[in-house]
């Protein structure tokens, strides 16, 4: 932020003749003007032609766009040519001579910096003679405003000296005129044929350095600074990418050559060629003299510092404590010098600082602690005094107050389009050093914002409401995400489909990791619809780190650490999804989600927070994702997968297809390192949570502060108000404040205008990528429909399939063997007996009971199929079991099924011929043995508890070992893979349907039932 723009990012401008105001950026200027005109009392704004400094303007144009930009001057009325009023740039600059081929440049004075253009050589020179007085001048031509933006070019090392090459000559031609031989000249001759390919040689050195080209120097003393910043803001964006490049050469060349770049005071760069800055090394330097002179002297010190970062603040000799703009006479141009950077006071009259800045000019007094004084002679000369003691004269350099407010407001309009010094060459040596492609991601950058709002990083004064977001998706282009702002003001974009097609997210606790997921997510919610976006939510921080987001119309699963299982279960939901996905490509015959028509398979984002804690409790969920990982570009599925310290639990298989990788601030460089291959998030300082460095694949890293979506909206400003005297305006912001209790937050208001907007298209989440778990508890209705298989059997459990995405029907088929039910006690054995009975007499079976507690299968006395209930003692009732012959009963008879609640119970009792009488057996024990008779058993339901070694050592397979908890939850072992099942709860209400059906065996069939009705 700069002192031009509030912090609402309103844009400081100037209104003719003298009046401050800001003015809300993007606004346009035929929708300020009433207000304008209202708040400055002057109506003629309504319908004058209106100039931005000198410029005609018209009513569409943008504010904080060209022309309007800070620091300008807007004027009412065509008359108005080329003003330049109190500091008015635009028109200066137009006429003043920065655009002209020829400049006469004034270099030492009072008034130092000034420029007068002119069209040739011959007026150049009339000029000079005109201006001659009040110091040096000088002339130069100029190579254009893009020339003042590159850093002078590296000298050129000839290795030749001409007095070497002409020496040999000269003395040839004084030998031979002192001997009167003439052959001694031809030696003079050799001199300078042997010269002559040293000579060229030299010659294209110095040309392919650019030294001396076409004898161009650099413009002197303030001048440059001038320059440079007239050339900053009028240059075009190829110019100054240009620049930039040519800056980063020049970095990498100076980190190489002379290591440590010199600094005037902590964080402060100095000029090479400035006397006053170098004063700086010890933060403070005193200006004495007579008040014009050393006021004068002492803008031009701060007009230099400014120009290379510094944040100026004049000491307030009523608040010296608060850094604040009381403006004294010649000063009041620092309020359009940017806010943000190494700070330096400036003393006039005033005590000295409560405070400790980075560096500190005092007018007039010398401050205690100071060693460096500058002492005005006279307007031609000064004493300067070093802090060793050291004292010289020097020309007088210094600038007046109108030409400081000139290139103040320069300053103002570039640094609002992110065009300041410190973009083109890095103030810190070491970021060179560490970037062989000259990158220099500075987490410390001072024009870096210390909070951004969900609203600001999507360029929008406040949360759209549902139609807007509606027309937002219909209009929907790429996969653009904002994520935050960059150092230069500009959003930070993410697009997860052509930047990723995953994203790994670093950062230590307090970093702001959850934020940015929030960001993301709501973002990607704004900007796609149900249709064309599914979210899946995975949370291992307790399941509160992603706030609203789980209430949103995309999202289609969550998961979080609070349930047990239910990672794994999306897991093998997600790589059933895989597969659904390459079938349905396959079906339209195209290699690429995007070759399908819109809405026919959204994309599907996997955001995981905390990754390493899931990898940690489910470590075979890691080769699961690399399939998703290696898979999900082609087929439409996106990671996102976040976590405090990604070594170890980020493989290099996993990050081989991870491109997009953000580092919020970590504790170790090799952190950093291993996330962005850059040590800058080390740096990162502690109280800035969402400060980040996103590295997208090779490119270099780019520093941003991450949005806050879970701040409440800040007061929307009016319009246009008035410019504060003082730099620092105190607005309503986020948070509580008095009065009436805040809103919600803004991340509750995209939820609010997401929802809205799918109600009204009638958009509801897909389904889940896996099954819900299985129900506590499940009945009939609960049963997919019927299938061929399950004809003939008995119905038992409701099963689940997650890797099929379906539920199935659990039947027991007699012929398959007899049924054994292990379990502990209170798990739902005897419930299991009594669903299967129920099932079976539904069918016309007859049905034996044998217990030692008649309660348990009470539900059965009453049904006309039942054949009652034995004691396990009660030997002679067994023998009903055993074959009376051979003789085969009638064949319509569906069967007998005989229930043994505690086969231990019986097992002395039980003839081992019953097991071959033709009957169907179903029996419960508690032991894998089931009372000796394992070999004569067939399938088996495992009921499953919470202890795993327990569930294997009743025999329950160990991938379904310990996901039990409700009683009924069981494995059903037969042909094939063990099914998690849930049994039925018996419903002894429904009606008797009998069915004519095969019988369960070939072997002679039981014994025909009593009467059925």
């Amino acid at each position: 932020m700069t002192a031009t723009s509030a912090s609402d990012g309103a844009v400081r401008v100037t209104l003719h003749p003298g009046e401050d105001v800001l003015v809300r950026s993007g606004a346009r200027l035929g929708d300020v003007r009433a207000p304008l005109a209202a708040l400055l009392r002057r109506p003629e704004l309504r319908w004058a032609t209106l100039t931005a400094d000198g410029v005609r303007v018209t009513d569409d144009q943008v504010v904080g766009e060209r022309p309007v930009l800070p620091g300008v001057v807007l004027g009412a009325g065509v008359g108005m040519k080329e003003e330049t009023g109190p500091g008015g740039a635009g028109g200066a600059d137009h006429e003043g001579g920065l655009d002209a081929p020829w400049l006469v440049v004034r270099a030492t004075g009072p008034e130092a910096g000034s420029v007068v253009g002119a069209r040739g050589p011959w007026a150049a020179l009339r000029s000079w003679v005109r201006l001659r007085g009040g110091g040096r001048l000088a002339i130069r031509r100029s190579r254009g405003p893009a020339a003042w933006l590159t850093p002078p070019p590296e000298a050129a090392v000839s290795g030749l000296s001409w007095p070497l090459v002409l020496l040999p000559a000269v003395a040839s031609l004084i030998l031979a005129t002192a001997l009167r031989q003439p052959a001694l000249a031809v030696f003079a001759l050799v001199s300078l044929v042997v010269a002559a390919p040293q000579l060229r040689a030299a010659r294209q050195r110095g040309s392919a350095s650019g030294a001396g080209r076409h004898g161009v120097r650099e413009l002197p003393g303030p001048a440059r600074q001038l320059a440079f910043a007239h050339a900053a803001l009028q240059v075009s964006p190829g110019a100054w990418a240009a620049a930039r490049e040519a800056g980063t050469t020049a970095r990498a060349r100076d980190a190489r050559s002379v290591g440590a770049a010199p600094v005037a005071g902590p964080g402060l760069p100095s000029a090479p060629d400035d006397p006053l800055a170098a004063l700086l090394h010890d933060g403070a330097v005193a200006v004495l003299g007579p008040a014009h002179l050393a006021r004068s002297v002492a803008r031009a010190l701060v007009a230099g510092l400014a120009v290379r970062g510094a944040s100026v603040r004049l000491a307030d000799d009523t608040e010296p404590v608060v850094w604040s703009m009381g403006w004294t006479a010649g000063w009041s141009w620092l309020r359009w010098l940017p806010e943000d950077g190494p700070r330096v006071l400036v003393v006039d009259g005033t005590p000295g600082p409560a405070t400790q800045p980075d560096a500190v000019v005092s007018v007039g007094t010398v401050l205690p602690g100071c060693r460096a004084v500058v002492q005005a002679l006279d307007a031609r000369r000064v004493r300067i005094t070093g802090p060793d003691g050291a004292t010289r004269v020097v020309p007088l350099v210094g600038v007046s107050e109108g030409w400081a407010e000139r290139l103040a407001r320069l300053l103002a309009g570039a640094a609002w389009l992110g065009r300041t010094a410190g973009a083109l060459r890095s103030i810190r040596t070491e970021d060179a050093t560490s970037h062989p492609d000259g990158a220099t991601p500075r987490p410390d950058d001072p024009r870096l914002p210390a909070a951004v709002s969900l609203t600001r990083a999507h360029s929008v004064d406040e949360v759209p409401g549902p139609r807007h977001v509606a027309t937002r998706w219909a209009g929907a282009d790429g996969w653009p995400v904002p994520l935050g702002l960059g150092a230069d003001g500009t959003r930070v974009l993410l697009d997860l489909v052509r930047d990723g097609p995953h994203l790994l997210v670093a950062g230590t606790t307090g970093s702001g990791k959850s934020e940015l997921l929030q960001t993301l997510v709501l973002g990607l919610a704004l900007c796609r619809s149900p249709a064309e976006l599914a979210l899946v939510l995975v949370d291992f921080k307790g399941g509160a780190s992603l706030g609203v987001c789980g209430r949103l119309p995309h999202v289609v699963g969550q998961v979080t650490d609070l349930e047990p299982g239910l990672a794994a279960r999306a897991l093998t939901g997600l790589r059933a999804e895989l597969r659904r996905r390459e079938r349905v490509l396959a079906a339209h015959g195209v290699a690429d989600v995007v070759s399908l028509a819109p809405g026919t398979l959204p994309r599907l984002v996997v955001v995981i927070d905390e990754f390493r804690a899931l990898a940690d409790d489910l470590p075979a969920f890691l080769p699961g994702l690399l399939r998703i990982a290696a898979q999900g570009r082609s087929l439409g599925v996106h990671l996102v997968l976040a976590t405090q310290r990604p070594g170890g639990a980020v493989g290099p298989d996993l990050r081989a297809n991870v491109n997009a990788r953000i580092a919020l601030r970590v504790t170790d460089p090799l952190e950093s390192r291993d996330v962005v291959d850059d040590p800058a998030a080390a740096r990162i300082p502690a109280g800035t949570p969402g400060r980040a460095l996103l590295r997208l694949g090779s490119a270099p890293p780019v520093v941003l502060q991450c949005a806050h979506a879970t701040a409440a909206p800040a007061a929307r400003p009016p319009l246009v108000r008035r410019a504060p005297a003082q730099r620092h305006e105190q607005l309503p912001g986020p948070g509580p404040v008095s009065g009436p209790p805040p809103g919600p937050d803004v991340a509750t208001l995209v939820l609010q205008a997401v929802s809205g907007a799918a109600r009204s298209l009638d958009l509801r989440p897909g389904p889940p990528p896996w099954l819900p778990p299985l129900p506590r508890s499940a009945g009939s209705a609960d049963l997919p429909p019927a299938t061929r298989r399950n004809q003939g059997g008995l119905v038992l459990a409701l099963g689940d399939d997650p890797g099929a995405q379906r539920r199935t029907t659990v039947t027991w088929h007699p012929a398959d063997g007899h049924l054994a039910i292990l379990g502990r006690p209170r798990s739902g054995r005897t419930t299991a007996l009594v669903t299967l009975a129920l099932a079976a007499l539904r069918q016309g079976w007859t049905v034996h009971g044998i217990t030692r507690d008649d309660a348990a299968l009470a539900p059965l006395l009453h049904h006309p199929g039942y054949a009652g209930t034995s004691h396990p003692d009660d030997a002679g009732a067994l023998d009903v079991l055993l074959p009376s012959g051979t003789g085969a009963t009638r064949p319509d008879h569906p069967g007998t099924l005989v229930l043994v609640d505690g086969v231990e119970d019986v097992r002395g009792t039980l003839p081992v011929a019953a097991l071959r009488s033709g009957a169907a057996f179903a029996v419960t024990a508690d032991g894998p043995s089931v009372g000796g008779l394992a070999a004569r058993m067939g399938p088996r339901l495992v009921l499953l508890g919470t202890d795993r070694a327990a569930d294997v050592m009743l025999g329950a397979p160990a991938p379904l070992a310990g996901a039990g908890g409700p009683p009924g939850r069981a494995a059903w072992c037969n042909r094939g893979d063990p099914v998690l099942c849930q049994v039925l709860e018996p419903e002894p209400g429904r009606p008797y349907r009998p069915r004519v059906l095969s019988p369960p065996s070939a072997s002679p069939t039981s014994p025909l039932p009593r009467t059925a009705s």
